[in-house]
């Protein structure tokens, strides 16, 4: 027999839910003669519904403090929405329903069919009509998912899409109309066909049949529905059944009962604006379901003293009925304006950064004092990411409920890297990621597989990019030699045992990897992508301590999720290997890895849901801009806002009421943080209508004062990013003993040293050497080095005269120079090409200089002692001629910028006039001593090939060359000298960009403020 009226209750938001709850339920205040308080067997009678787990576990754990007996046999708790079957299994009139189809197996098999339907759409120009892409394919899947949910959940027939008159609308309306009514077909027969249905059908079938149970049972109860606003209808009706029960009640999260009657009637009576106030769904539920007014309701606890539940209701009133705001303070009075502000602070925070240190500030001082807790609120998932990340400045963490999305989790990025290096084919960037990753094993130990993966990253990562693929990767490491390399080139200390770590490493990559690899072009079924990716991450996993016992949660987790993949892979639509890493982190992203719950902690970070039902001392709402909170109404891409009105679907303004009551159910807490940024991505934001319309009622001057409250979390928060002042530091100018320094320099590292004797102390006395940067694209080192090496050799070949065939030659030997480029294809292609058109150009200018010279040197290495032996200078000439009519002529091959004359007279670019010196006093072994006559530099552009001379008009080759050795000789001289430092750059104003070492050098910090140069 059921009640003639609903036993109805509620809890301000003001008052701590759960703990009100349990209080209420051991008192006996919600069914008469049903008070277990002391009874340990009593309370396992009842019957609880909750709206999620969570919100279970934190009820149990409050009805275990308040039991008042040592040991208590808990009620039946369940979450709404996940009602047991096993109690409904004695229901005479319920038949299990068939099992629900997996969220995975349906989100591919929607995927794959409007994957059919996009690439049925192509127009005539080949073009497709609606937007392309795994993510576009996805994220239409998704939206039709939802769409069949909600008209199941409304109760709206498919049928209804016959209605709609095509022609009224837009083409794409009408194209997604036909697809609809595809899908309408298509997708009910493969359900029945596999015997599924949809879960969120499965979830009403059962609420369903748990509401008919209740209503069946002569002495059903004590049940208890709470916490839920009833907003699908068949938790609405289980709500009514409930609140029918003789032994039953519904006890509704915040009320407004300080709402004016004839407001509360129109919230269901204007379908136009209704929906988007935060009283909506329990307005709907009390009259379409209940059959009950508000007046039904009582209050299990009394608001708090600060009154904020009435400022609220004002606040956020029907916009139909804010001429109330005029006569407000005589309605509520002044002083209970400032009471309902008076813990009330706004933080206008600049900018997001701002927003997140200043909210950790807020919730890092709630812990000052014993027993205190603090909740952020907020839906902006990347906020709440931001402020965890800064309460780790404190060494404060916070229990947060929603977790983190599997795709963001260390495995979950793993499964990605995996995918991400095997389609790119083995790039460098995203390679060396894989490479360092916490669960990367290859088969080593951590410590071995990190010495292997600095050799493979110094071999062959760093530079250009090898030749795509796990063979260009090994035929990288094979044709690499370290003494290609400079000695100023970190790639020149690759020893042996590095190349051998690093080629079995690229063996291990290979093996590891090849059941991806080997997918190659085109597209591939989805189940063989899946189990070539699951395979290729078990190989690049195994090995030993593959795994910290942090990650077992979200390990556990991507299992789960790739074997629901495998069991929906027969229906996912066929990939290339780019498509499927491109929608692996979507695929991934709707599965949350969640913490254990910590019944104790006392800074938590909660989803809206559950912020309604639990009580902490400060809530910080955060991130209350407008497309935040409220979410931004978004367009259906399958329906239109008239179509979805005429079907008789809810406005999507629905979204905007709940967004609205969570608003309100969060502001009840004794002290409250408000948030915003003024600034969002660099544009201005707009903050929350719920926020402007307090404002709007507190008046000015309450506002300004509210928001001066906030400020104080602003300043704290600036104090922590302030650093204090300091003085400018003077250019480094370092002074190692006389024993460190570098007694051998090469001809172009005198030029340095002369320029930036920081370089040359960094380079030689720390013995620091730059590294390349990942996937470097194609520079003028290795294209300098390819053409020297093919020019050299010509020279040396053909010493005397040209061969007849003398550009067949020049390129013949260009192959063999640019072989080493092959590994890197692009590098390769691109200088090639150039190589190719310089060589006629060479060969005529070269016929033009043989015919004043009568034999040339190439490649001329030479040595010469300075400074009674203590010094020796190295050197090696690119060419010299020795000249018919008597001298040296000693040329420098410039695939880049060319040092002017005026430089090298100043003694700023010495390279030419030192090796003129060296040849002068015969260090260069094949070639007799003789002065030069000629010092030039040869400008091989791509456009033309040009020789520039690098002696001024009024001096002499041989002269410029005595006087260059002669500064030289001073320049030892003076780094002898122990109080002599080597000043980073000491002459700036000849130097075009900055060097390898500058940062080490601070120049950024100390070159600012005008400081004299040397």
């Amino acid at each position: 027999m059921s009640r003639a009226t609903p036993n109805l209750f509620t809890i301000p938001p003001s008052a701590p839910f759960v703990a009100t709850l349990a209080d209420a339920l051991l008192d006996g205040r919600l069914i008469e003669g049903f008070a277990p308080r002391g009874d340990p067997m009593e309370l396992a009678g009842a019957t609880i519904f909750l709206p999620t787990r969570r919100a279970g576990r934190l009820l149990a754990e409050a009805l275990r403090e308040r039991a008042g007996c040592g040991v208590t046999l808990l009620p039946r708790i369940v979450p709404l929405g996940d009602v047991d079957e096993d109690a409904l299994a004695f229901a005479e009139s319920f038949t299990d329903p068939p099992r629900a189809v997996p969220p995975t197996t349906r989100r591919l098999a929607l995927a794959n069919l409007t994957r059919r339907w996009r690439r049925a759409l192509r127009g005539d120009d080949g073009r497709v009509a609606v937007a392309a892409g795994p993510g576009a394919e996805f994220a239409l899947a998704d939206a039709l998912a939802k769409l069949i949910d909600e008209m199941a959940a409304q109760e709206v027939p498919w049928e209804r899409l016959d209605t709609l008159v095509p022609g009224e609308h837009d083409r794409y309306w009408d194209m997604a109309l036909d697809f609809l009514k595809i899908a309408r077909d298509f997708w009910p027969a493969f359900l029945d066909g596999e015997g599924l249905v949809d879960a969120s059908v499965r979830r009403d079938r059962l609420i369903y049949a748990e509401a008919r149970r209740l209503a069946a049972l002569p002495d059903a109860g004590p049940v208890i529905a709470a916490g839920s606003t009833g907003s699908m209808p068949a938790t609405a009706r289980l709500l009514a059944a409930v609140a029918h029960l003789p032994k039953g009640c519904v006890v509704l999260p915040g009320l407004d009962l300080y709402l004016d009657a004839r407001s509360w009637e129109a919230l269901t009576d204007d379908e136009a604006s209704a929906p988007s106030h935060p009283q909506y769904g329990l307005a709907l539920l009390l009259k379409a379901h209940m059959r009950a007014g508000r007046e039904a309701v009582r209050e299990l606890a009394p608001p708090a003293p600060h009154g904020r539940e009435r400022l609220l209701s004002e606040a956020l009133r029907p916009v139909a009925s804010t001429e109330a705001w005029a006569s407000l303070g005589e309605r509520l009075g002044p002083p209970a304006i400032d009471a309902a502000l008076d813990g009330v602070s706004v933080v206008e925070a600049d900018d997001s950064r701002e927003e997140a240190l200043a909210i950790a500030v807020a919730l890092r001082e709630v812990l000052e004092l014993p027993g205190r807790t603090a909740a952020l609120i907020t839906p902006d998932r990347d906020l709440a990411r931001r402020v965890t990340a800064e309460l780790l400045r404190f060494e404060v963490g916070i229990d947060d409920s929603a977790g983190e999305p599997l795709s963001e989790s260390v495995p979950g990025r793993f499964a990605r890297l995996v995918a991400d290096v095997c389609h790119q084919r083995l790039a460098p960037v995203p390679l060396s990621a894989l490479l360092r990753h916490a669960l990367t094993r290859f088969g080593l130990e951590r410590p071995a597989l990190d010495v292997a993966a600095d050799a493979l990253e110094l071999t062959v990562l760093r530079g250009p990019r090898p030749r795509a693929g796990a063979d260009g990767l090994v035929a990288a490491i094979a044709g690499f030699d370290a003494k290609d390399h400079h000695p100023s080139d970190a790639r020149a200390s690759v020893s042996e045992e590095d190349r051998a770590r690093a080629a079995d490493l690229a063996a291990r990559l290979a093996g590891a990897l090849a059941p991806l690899l080997a997918l190659g072009e085109g597209e591939h079924a989805f189940a063989a992508l899946l189990e070539a990716h699951r395979a290729a991450i078990e190989a690049v996993w195994s090995g030993p301590d593959a795994a910290a016992p942090e990650e077992e949660p979200a390990l556990a987790t991507l299992a789960r999720a790739f074997a629901a993949l495998s069991e929906g892979a027969p229906l996912a639509p066929a990939m290339t290997l780019a498509d499927y890493a491109a929608a692996l982190p979507l695929l991934l992203a709707d599965q949350p890895v969640r913490p254990p719950l910590v019944p104790g902690a006392r800074l938590r970070i909660l989803g809206p849901l559950e912020a309604r039902l639990i009580g902490v001392d400060r809530v910080v709402l955060a991130g209350l801009v407008e497309q935040t909170w409220p979410n931004a109404v978004r367009a259906d891409p399958w329906l239109s806002r008239p179509m979805r009105a005429a079907l008789g679907l809810e406005a999507p303004e629905r979204r905007i009421g709940l967004s609205a009551h969570d608003f309100v159910q969060g502001c009840g807490a004794p002290e409250l943080v408000l948030s915003y940024p003024r600034k969002l991505g660099g544009a201005p934001s707009v903050p929350s209508r719920f926020l402007q319309r307090l404002a709007a009622v507190s008046g000015d001057a309450r506002w300004r004062a509210v928001v001066a409250r906030g400020d104080r979390f602003r300043r704290l928060a600036g104090l922590i990013e302030e650093e204090p002042a300091a003085a400018r530091i003077a250019r480094p100018e370092p002074a190692p003993p006389v024993e460190l320094r570098p007694t051998r320099l090469s001809v172009t590292e005198i030029e340095t040293w002369l320029r930036d004797p920081y370089t040359i102390y960094a380079r030689h006395v720390l013995g620091l050497r730059p590294l390349d940067l990942f996937d470097e694209a194609p520079g003028a080192g290795e294209r300098g080095t390819a053409i020297h090496d093919a020019l050299g050799s010509f020279a040396q070949a053909f010493p005397e005269a040209l061969p007849e065939e003398a550009e067949a030659a020049l390129r013949t030997l260009g192959r063999r120079a640019f072989a080493p480029l092959e590994a890197f294809p692009a590098e390769h292609a691109l200088w090639w090409a150039r190589f190719e058109r310089l060589v006629p150009r060479f060969i005529a200018w070269e016929r033009g200089r043989r015919r004043a010279a009568r034999r040339l040197f190439a490649e001329q290495y030479g040595r010469l002692s300075l400074a009674g032996g203590r010094f020796t200078l190295t050197g090696r000439a690119d060419r010299i001629e020795q000249l018919r009519e008597g001298g040296l002529a000693i040329l420098d091959f410039k695939t880049g910028a060319v040092p002017t004359a005026k430089q090298t007279a100043a003694h700023y670019s010495p390279q030419l006039p030192l090796e003129a010196a060296m040849a002068a006093a015969g260090s260069f072994p094949d070639l007799p001593a003789e002065e030069a006559a000629a010092l030039a530099y040869v400008k091989l552009g791509t456009a033309e090939l040009k020789e520039v001379s690098a002696v001024d008009r009024d001096q002499s080759a041989a002269g410029l060359a005595a006087s260059t050795l002669e500064r030289l000789e001073q320049l030892v001289a003076a780094f002898e000298n122990p109080s002599r430092g080597y000043a980073s750059l000491a002459r700036p104003m000849f130097r075009a960009r900055f060097g390898n070492y500058d940062h080490l050098a601070r120049v950024k910090e100390w070159s600012t403020g005008g400081e004299g140069e040397e």
